[in-house]
């Protein structure tokens, strides 16, 4: 019973740790919007993939460490000038968007 308990104790620390996790995930991310493309690769380093769209805009994404699973992609859209206008994240925590859109 006391092994139980102490079961069930683990799984709802890991479980609120992991929802806490991405709202930090989520703050730094909004942090972003507004930045410019040169920032984000001096900090992140090279992405892995872009596109540029016929707008003069542009999408790259980057692996990202979220502390659960290696797979995890964090993908920054820039307007025409080069600024973060929007982030999506896509790995271990479903797929989800920023709240800010590109004009």
């Amino acid at each position: 019973m006391e092994r139980l308990i102490v079961l069930i104790l683990a799984v709802f620390l890991t479980v609120g740790c992991v929802g806490k996790s991405f709202g930090d995930h989520t703050n730094l991310w909004n942090s972003w919007v507004g930045l410019t493309k040169d920032d984000r690769v001096r900090e992140l380093g090279i992405p892995t993939r872009c596109h540029q769209f016929k707008n003069g805009g542009e999408m790259c994404e980057w692996p990202y460490r979220t502390g659960i699973d290696g797979a995890d992609i964090v993908n920054l859209s820039f307007n025409s000038k080069g600024i973060v206008c929007q982030w999506g994240y896509r790995g271990f925590y479903g797929d989800r968007r920023s709240e800010a859109t590109c004009q």
